[in-house]
């Protein structure tokens, strides 16, 4: 978990989820703040950086209108993880181990220690075993003393259903284009990478992996040369599945986004053709000449049917069909509908 500043958790906070933040900005102000929240949303749609901004304004010296000042003392302990009344658990790995469960059940058992707040954050609360979660709950549900938790997760379908039911569920909306747009900005993305990355991620954190070695343009441009070649009905494209594609994908995210791209490809003709978009809202703006060229020439039918067999290919990675297998089916169907 990268650490921020106070400053810069409030602003980005206030960036990412500016009504959310005015509302609980309103709530602390009214003092109708309860025990209990579980932020569901995706990654990087800011959950953390309000749960922080929140736990900040119940501690802040300076605290205005509902929100801290990001400058006292109790707002920088907070930031830095150093502040004794408020506990913040991320998984340690894959998971939130027993000993962090128990250490959250002993400091749930305790009373604050500076004042009468404590506050709870538990990131990634969904890594938590059933066991682990349900020995959390009579906690959850009846805290010891003026206590407020907050449980963070990416996916709501992961945490039991008890857990849902006694905390109040806040949902994160994605990101704002722009706010994303800035963020991929500050990140150093190329800007012809923009429509791709927004097509397949609202995540930047995704999209920091993905630009470790380059990767995102490697897989970019080898994805554009098999389409290129696919549509001069070379059996290169064939070849490529194996020595070009297959060894940039080592994971199972990895082959999702592979299988998005060639969705987001064909739609990038299918676009042209139909609905006259300009080449600075192609996800793939690298090859426009040849994608113009290809949605003028394409029959319609043809076009629809490779779209159809593009959007069947995740369907076939959940059925745990081999993956070069799909790739090399798909390349195989196409040329043929091509012919």
């Amino acid at each position: 978990m990268e650490k921020l500043t106070a400053e810069e958790i409030i602003n980005s906070a206030n960036v990412k989820q500016p009504e959310l933040t005015s509302h609980f900005s309103q709530v602390i102000t009214s003092h109708d703040l309860t025990h209990s929240y579980l932020f569901c949303g995706e990654p990087g749609s800011g959950k953390m950086a309000v749960a922080m901004e929140v736990t900040m304004a119940l501690f802040c010296l300076n605290v205005k209108d509902g929100r801290p000042c990001g400058k006292c003392n109790e707002c920088m302990r907070i930031a830095s993880h150093q502040h004794p009344d408020v506990v913040i658990v991320e998984p340690d790995g894959n998971s939130i181990k027993i000993d962090q469960v128990r250490m959250l059940k002993a400091e749930f058992s305790k009373s604050a220690v500076e004042g009468n707040q404590k506050a709870f954050i538990i990131y990634g609360a969904d890594k938590m075993t059933t066991e682990a979660a349900n020995s959390l709950l009579k906690f959850i549900e009846e805290p010891v003393g003026n206590v407020v938790s907050f449980l963070l997760t990416d996916n709501k379908a992961l945490i039991l259903p008890t857990i849902i039911s006694r905390t109040q569920l806040v949902e994160f909306p994605s990101l704002p284009p722009a706010v994303f747009i800035s963020e991929l900005e500050q990140l150093g993305v190329n800007a012809t990478q923009f429509n791709l990355i927004q097509s397949l991620t609202n995540n930047i954190a995704t999209v920091k992996q993905w630009q470790e070695n380059d990767w995102l343009s490697k897989i970019q441009q080898v994805i554009s040369q098999w389409f290129l070649q696919l549509n001069k009905h070379s059996p290169i494209a064939f070849t490529m599945v194996q020595t070009d594609i297959m060894p940039l994908v080592n994971n199972r995210d990895g082959q999702r986004i592979v299988l998005d791209m060639l969705i987001e490809v064909w739609r990038d003709v299918l676009d042209v053709k139909f609905n006259a978009i300009t080449d600075d809202d192609l996800k793939f703006p690298q090859i426009s000449a040849q994608i113009h060229q290809i949605a003028f020439k394409i029959p319609k039918q043809q076009l629809l049917a490779i779209i159809e067999l593009m959007l069947k290919n995740n369907g076939d990675l959940a059925l745990n069909i081999n993956f070069q297998n799909i790739l090399e089916a798909t390349t195989l169907r196409s040329l043929n509908i091509l012919e």
